[in-house]
């Protein structure tokens, strides 16, 4: 994908997050149920990953280099991480698209880590792995597979879910809902 200007991120942003919100009220309540349950999974099995980084003392390794890695985070908040936060009742810090990646302030990532993007959680650099007990990173790449049918989950069942970042999906998807059926229009 050609990096866009900011004002076409904001504009793709802006128009993503009405057409979500609005397939979002518009969903059964029988789907929004199986939606909710499927992102709770989600968030634990984020949380639980989050356990072995803290435990790695992550947060002291991505000082030491500047949380590089969070600067290839630009595109990948995914229709689950929105949805997530949405059905929280709450809303989405206003992205920064002239930071690398819009969610990371100065303090670091903005998302708690419930509803931080797959790539966020899943990657762990070397350095941070190495400090990870064999058992330990066994468990955690384990955690890692169930995270990501969870995330390959909302993919089958939604035009818009998956792992890739949102505002990409935006662009494959056209005109096309992102929780309808995947020829329908968006309302």
């Amino acid at each position: 994908m050609t990096r866009r200007n900011q004002r076409d991120e904001e504009e793709i942003w802006c128009r993503t997050l009405a057409a979500v919100r609005s397939e979002l009220a518009a969903l059964p309540l029988a789907e929004r149920s199986w939606l909710e349950r499927q992102l709770a999974r989600i968030a634990t099995l984020q949380e639980r990953l989050h356990a072995f980084f803290l435990a790695a003392d992550g947060p002291e390794l991505c000082r030491a280099c500047d949380g590089a890695c969070c600067g290839c985070g630009r595109n990948h908040l995914t229709l689950g991480n929105l949805l997530a936060i949405l059905l929280a009742g709450r809303e989405p810090p206003v992205p920064d698209w002239s930071a690398p990646c819009p969610w990371l302030a100065a303090d670091g990532c903005r998302l708690p880590v419930a509803w931080r993007p797959f790539n966020c959680v899943s990657f762990v650099c070397e350095a941070v792995e190495e400090r990870l007990a064999d058992v330990d990173r066994e468990s955690f790449y384990r955690l890692e597979r169930e995270l990501r049918a969870g995330y390959d989950a909302l993919a089958r069942r939604y035009p818009g879910g998956g792992r890739q970042g949102l505002l990409l999906r935006a662009e494959r998807l056209g005109l096309r809902g992102f929780l309808s059926d995947p020829g329908a229009p968006v309302v």
